[in-house]
């Protein structure tokens, strides 16, 4: 089960507001009703929230790449340091492929920043054949700097949610081929600045209800298992799916106090920090497969060949959520072929000789996964329609860069990572293209990464 990191900051907001409250409940008791009152006015908050996200990216290779982050500092332009989270959170990046995990949402001064600096440690990479796990050397003893050379805007008052995506399926690198390899982690790290925006992922949540909830309002909190100071409050709409510990539908009344639940959403930072639950599962006993659907849904289900290859039927309930990379799609989505991830619960079987079932709470369309071409840019570089020629080990290939490319700057020697644009791509680089070839051979680009080599 992931451990999932919930959040104090809006509880303690809402104590500060109560305290004022409750001291100027009791003041002025000897003042007469004709009294003019004067409210002074309330001072400006000089603070802001900033919660880290993280999510990451397919991979094939390993079955688990597990990693501790121990400390997130946010560095301004003149280098003064604002530290948002310190301690041990452990990761399994794997877990992150269609959902983001929250680890801190810390107060710091308000400003403009232009860095951020992440410390990790303990990466692990244990791979599909239960061999032993394998310990890349991290860069910078594990710090990663990610740069934003314009800044981003801490205001006071508000809360700035920063998603950070360790792709590590681009950050594993083989330096040499065979048993021997060296295999390093470089610092493949993509930052989305979000400010009144969403997040691009759903958040998964685990944790247990903490006091009554509130069945009129359909709310509740909801508290970290190992961490129970840490907490959020969830709200519920007429929409969520919810579900019981068989995976069957129920409602928000069977809710109670101190059940273990999982929580899919997104967060809502303005006024308070609110998660808004798309799915709610009861029961702590939910999990997550993977696999390939092999028949089209009828009757409500279908059979999914998993990535162990065993075989599992999938039922669909009424409150089933379906969504794919770009939000929520419909059922129809769901057809032979297709790689999904299915969110739910086994129920225990009436016989052994009963097929594996799964009842789906939410199933994730998984998007096809990118081709990639490695080489060195070489001219024509043309600005205006965003095309380079690639030198590859092949031949020179053309390259198109998207509008809304990621161009990934990454200086590995001083591991630090820099959100660039096509303004920042020159001859002689080496770069990896990630996207698809499109039919008059061109490639298409949705993702570059620079390897930038220091300056001496």
């Amino acid at each position: 089960m992931n451990k999932s990191a919930f959040f104090a900051a809006g509880r303690a907001a809402f104590l500060s507001v109560l305290a004022v409250f409750l001291v100027s409940a009791c003041g002025g008791g000897s003042g007469s009703s004709s009294d003019p009152v004067t409210t002074p006015p309330e001072p400006e908050p000089e603070t802001g929230i900033v919660g880290l996200l993280f999510t990451d990216a397919p991979t094939d290779d390993y079955s688990a790449i597990k990693l501790n982050v121990i400390r997130a500092v946010l560095i301004g332009g003149d280098d003064s340091q604002q530290e948002v989270f310190e301690g041990s959170e452990p990761i399994d990046l794997l877990d992150l492929e269609n959902f983001s995990e929250p680890i801190v949402f810390g107060e710091v001064q308000a400003g403009t920043y232009t860095k951020l600096r992440l410390y990790i440690d303990n990466l692990e990479l244990v791979p599909h054949d239960d061999g032993p796990s394998v310990f890349p050397r991290l860069p910078a003893n594990g710090k990663i700097d990610m740069l934003q050379a314009e800044g981003f805007e801490v205001l006071p008052g508000r809360t700035l949610v920063i998603e950070i995506d360790m792709d590590a399926n681009k950050s594993i690198k083989i330096t040499n081929a065979g048993n021997s390899g060296n295999v390093n982690f470089r610092p493949v790290v993509k930052v989305n600045i979000i400010d009144g925006g969403l997040p691009h992922k759903l958040a998964r949540l685990e944790g247990s209800v903490s006091g009554e909830p509130d069945d009129a309002a359909g709310s509740f909190t909801l508290c970290d298992i190992d961490s129970p100071d840490y907490c959020v409050d969830v709200d519920t709409s007429s929409s969520t799916g919810i579900f019981d510990d068989q995976g069957l539908d129920t409602g928000f009344s069977t809710l109670d106090d101190g059940n273990m639940v999982v929580v899919i959403g997104r967060y809502e930072t303005e006024p308070d920090i609110i998660f808004n639950a798309i799915v709610l599962e009861i029961g702590g006993n939910a999990e997550q497969v993977k696999g390939n659907v092999v028949s089209n849904p009828a009757d409500s289900q279908f059979l999914l060949l998993a990535d162990d290859d065993s075989d599992l039927l999938v039922e669909l309930q009424a409150g089933t959520k379906y969504f794919d990379a770009d939000g929520e799609i419909s059922a129809d989505a769901i057809v032979i072929g297709v790689d999904v991830e299915v969110e739910g619960v086994k129920p225990p079987k009436a016989d052994p000789a009963d097929p594996d079932l799964m009842r789906a709470a939410l199933i994730f369309l998984e998007a096809e996964e990118d081709e990639q071409v490695s080489g060195t840019i070489i001219e024509p570089l043309v600005e205006a329609d965003r095309s380079f020629d690639l030198m590859t080990t092949v031949g020179i290939t053309c390259v198109r860069v998207d509008d809304d490319a990621d161009i990934v700057l990454v200086d590995e020697a001083n591991s630090e990572v820099t959100m660039g644009t096509f303004a920042d791509l020159a001859v002689d680089q080496s770069v990896e293209v990630f996207g698809v070839t499109a039919v008059d051979t061109c490639f298409d680009a949705n993702e570059v990464i620079v390897e930038v080599v220091p300056a001496p």
